[in-house]
């Protein structure tokens, strides 16, 4: 017979009863003894279809009834606790030392037990039991009342047993002599007065064979075996105090000549006591809770929708599981193993879950970020060993601030090397990549300027956006041939004249620029008489070549192997006008075509004619941080860890053209332009002059005007350091022109009507002077709360560049942006003790450096009440705005 362990034994019943007496399975119970005569009665010889291991047990019922399901646990602290219920074929023969009523009957206790069974036998040809009726069988196998088998009587008979046979307390067998047994079960409400029913039905004998041989008897199990199991993890600290199952049937009757069950309809209750006793749930898995007496022996039935197990703890608390409905069953012959598992067993648990870091702060080139997990659960004071406990990271979450998160992967975290694991008390490695978010801005720039697409053929750079317009400056983003035609300015636009760029509609005074001039007065949009054309300036030698004159435009050649921010003017020539032989220039600005990216009434993103000295940092201003949140799977247990990537400051520096305010030509510190040179003004002043001799003579466009120091008059337009203001009547050219010294000024050099100065409440006509590419203007004061207010979600770089000096040409206050406006306005009077403010003044904004950021402010900052002013003939960056 095979064994189990030694505290679980699986043995199949067999029982031999040799000599009239029933004997312990040995290999010789099935060994026929020699033919004897029998005196004293007949004989039987008891085996069991469980004299194997169960699970070797062939599977007599329906697929079905080896199902296993799962319930879950309700009830105080029943978090995570499920019943799984299994089916096996057999009832379970486990061995317990002591067995009582309610153990389950086998070979190795049957003896012991001390139970008769009772035998009936029936006569060749009958169907009731008209041979023996309801006869005991002795343990030791004989028969309490010896009955010899007489051939004459029947030479065949069929037995039918019952085991144990019906006494006082146990009325088994309640039909009268003459019918085939039934047997009517209804098992004691307490499980422990409870006993294994085992019934028998055999094939018809012949009494030549067996009348000196032992009868074989085949006991089988009638009812089903309910047993309570620990499950995994089912090791915290309760004890079981009573098992209840509730609202299933609890009689029915078993015809033994069919092997049939008729079950009754009462619904009872059955309890088993453990009170004097409790079980203890700290214990290995696998560990029966109610063996031995404490078995129930049920009888079999479609288990009531509304049947439940109810389990009572010492401490109080109670947990319910239903286990009826949906087609469950407790069938004949089997086992039925509820097994109570805890998948969150969190009562008397220590829950380890740690995140260790050998660093958490990273510089913004550590891509690498390693940290380690160790999740593991112990029984508090079990000694038992720790159990792995798996875990995820569950939640992301970012800061740019540091203070404010926001939950879900962020863009800083390239990849994670795994995003759970097995737990355990060894720690789990795992690595978090960093993005690397630093650029060199100005080498990506110009490495993307130097890869552009050359450009094919000769591009008109006056009609890249459609109907021809014509500008001061033009913007070029790629290497490869370009023109645009010899006009002034904006004097075309969406293809055809516009007169309005050099002749305004109001009369000529001192605040108005009646007639524009180039190197004469301008009366349509073409420049003629030029011979020549060539680069007058350049940030950057060898940039552009190949300038020339086809026709009515001018050729050039950007050279890719040069490609970079730049700045270069174009100037044609007349070589008859000697020394002031500059007929027109233009500005050709080399960037990126992001930089006039921007939308209607808003700023193109940097000033004219900027280039970057240096642009490089990370894409995150201030240090990031990534959280993360780590979960134990099984028990919700949380833990949390954070990362903080650092940034690396923006720098981003450059130089960008200054503008005297109202000329269209700009200027450069230092000795970097050519045209920057002392030149002689042909009046005798050491000042610029009229726009048509600051054209003529690139020594004095490109020169700053000095007020006369010796010159003490207030009021007086020279005072104020205005480049444009003139005290003479007649030209030498026989041109006239006012004869108003004092405060005569021009208001209108950008914007052609405006006749008032500040806040013109004309609509705004760009002239021909306008150093702004096509489609842009130089903006008025006001419109600067548009860089300040989003410019449209497109932000607009106004770096602090400082100021250009009018007296030597070097910057200063170079901390503080200087963004030229279109208007003017008379200096406000007396500012404080010391400051006194006379004339006009060109009205600007200004800014304040702070990092990479400048806030334009629209008035002074020691006198808020008055916008930001300042001497024309200083030089300031400009920004346009796009019309």
């Amino acid at each position: 017979m095979k064994s189990r362990n030694s505290k679980f034994v699986l043995k199949a019943v067999l029982i031999g009863l040799a000599a009239f007496v029933v004997t312990a399975c040995t290999d010789s119970d099935t060994a026929q003894e020699a033919p004897k005569k029998v005196e004293d009665g007949i004989s039987f010889a008891v085996t069991d279809i469980q004299n194997i291991s169960e699970s070797s047990l062939p599977k007599t019922k329906a697929p079905s009834v080896y199902e296993t399901a799962s319930t879950a646990l309700e009830g105080e602290g029943a978090e995570g606790l499920s019943l799984l219920e299994t089916t096996v074929e057999g009832v379970n023969p486990v061995y317990y030392p002591a067995p009582t009523r309610g153990t389950i009957t086998t070979n190795d206790n049957f003896a012991g037990l001390k139970k008769p069974f009772a035998i009936f036998a029936t006569k060749e040809g009958s169907t009731v039991a008209n041979y023996l009726y309801n006869e005991k069988v002795n343990v030791d196998g004989t028969m309490v009342n010896p009955v010899k088998w007489k051939k004459s009587e029947s030479s065949k008979l069929k037995f039918f047993a019952v085991h144990p046979a019906t006494d006082g307390s146990n009325p088994l067998v309640t039909t009268s002599s003459g019918t085939n047994p039934v047997v009517n079960y209804a098992p004691n409400t307490d499980v422990k007065k409870q006993f294994d029913l085992l019934v028998a039905n055999t094939n018809p004998f012949n009494y030549d064979d067996y009348v000196s041989q032992k009868i074989p008897i085949a006991f089988s199990h009638a009812t089903t075996a309910v047993l309570f199991k620990v499950g995994n993890e089912l090791t915290y600290k309760q004890k079981v105090k009573k098992i209840e199952i509730k609202n299933v049937i609890g009689d029915g009757t078993y015809d033994i000549a069919t092997n049939a069950w008729t079950v009754g309809t009462t619904k009872k209750t059955f309890e088993l006591d453990l009170s004097t006793a409790p079980f203890s749930t700290a214990t290995n898995a696998g560990s029966i809770m109610n063996g031995g007496d404490g078995t129930f022996f049920m009888v079999p039935q479609d288990i009531p929708d509304e049947a439940y197990v109810l389990i009572t703890f010492v401490s109080g608390k109670t947990v319910k599981a239903n286990i009826g409905g949906t087609g469950k069953k407790w069938v004949a012959g089997t086992t039925k193993t509820y097994t109570i598992s805890n998948s969150k067993d969190l009562d008397d648990r220590t829950l380890t879950l740690t995140i260790n870091a050998a660093k958490n702060i990273f510089d913004y080139n550590e891509t690498n970020v390693p940290f380690t997990v160790t999740s593991y659960s112990e029984v508090t004071g079990s000694g038992r060993p720790a159990k792995a406990e798996p875990w995820t990271i569950t939640k992301y979450e970012s800061s740019a601030d540091g203070t404010t998160w926001t939950e879900g992967k962020p863009s800083m975290v390239a990849d994670m090397s795994s995003e759970s694991g097995n737990g355990g008390t060894s720690a789990e490695a795992r690595t978090m990549t960093f993005t690397n978010d630093y650029h060199d801005y100005k080498a990506e720039r110009e490495a993307a300027l130097k890869a552009a697409h050359e450009a094919t053929g000769t591009v008109d750079l006056s009609k890249v956006n459609g109907p021809q317009e014509t500008a001061n400056c033009y913007v070029v983003s790629a290497s490869g041939k370009y023109s645009f035609p010899m006009v002034y300015g904006n004097a075309i636009k969406n293809g055809a004249t516009n007169a309005s760029s050099y002749t305004s509609s109001y009369p000529a005074s001192e605040h108005i620029f009646n007639k524009f001039w180039g190197a004469s007065e301008i009366n349509s949009p073409y420049i003629t008489g030029a011979d020549g054309a060539k680069v007058l300036w350049t940030s950057t030698p060898d940039i552009v070549s190949d300038v020339t004159i086809n026709g009515s435009n001018v050729e050039f050649k950007v050279n890719k192997d040069k490609m970079k921010e730049a700045s270069v003017i174009i100037g044609v020539t007349k070589n008859t006008l000697g020394a002031y032989n500059v007929l027109w220039s233009w500005h050709i600005w080399i960037t990126s075509k992001d930089v006039i990216d921007t939308s209607k009434d808003y700023f193109m993103r940097e000033p004219l004619g900027f280039r970057h000295t240096e642009w490089h940092g990370t894409t995150y201003e201030k240090d990031r941080k990534v959280r993360l949140t780590v979960t134990q799977t099984r028990t919700g247990k949380t833990a949390q860890v954070e990362f903080t990537q650092k940034a690396s400051a923006l720098v981003r520096e450059g130089e960008a053209m200054y503008y005297q305010q109202g000329r269209k030509d700009p200027l450069y510190p230092s000795n970097g332009m050519s045209l920057q040179s002392t030149g002689i003004d042909p009046n005798g002043y050491n000042r610029g002059f009229l726009p048509f001799w600051a054209v003529r003579m690139p020594l004095m466009m490109a020169r700053f005007r000095t007020y006369d120091p010796n010159d003490s008059g207030i009021g007086k337009g020279e005072a104020n350091g205005d480049w444009m203001w003139i005290n003479f009547s007649d030209q030498s050219d026989g041109t006239k022109y006012y004869s108003h010294a004092e405060h005569a000024t021009y208001f209108n050099l950008w914007d052609v009507n405006n006749c008032v100065g500040y806040r013109n409440p004309n609509a705004f006509v760009k002239t021909v002077y306008d150093p702004s590419p096509a489609g842009f203007r130089v903006p008025r004061l006001d419109e600067f709360t548009k860089i300040n207010n989003g410019n449209n979600g497109k932000a607009a770089f106004v770096p602090a560049m400082g100021i250009l000096s009018e007296r030597n040409f070097t910057i200063t206050d170079a901390g503080h942006s200087y963004y030229w406006s279109s208007e003017k306005k008379k200096g406000p009077g007396t500012l404080s003790s010391t400051q006194q403010w006379y004339g006009y003044y060109g009205l600007l904004a200004f800014g304040v450096k702070n990092g990479n950021t400048t806030t334009l402010g629209l008035v002074r900052p020691e006198h808020p009440s008055s916008p930001m002013f300042k001497d024309m003939a200083s030089g300031a960056n400009v920004i346009s705005i796009k019309e």
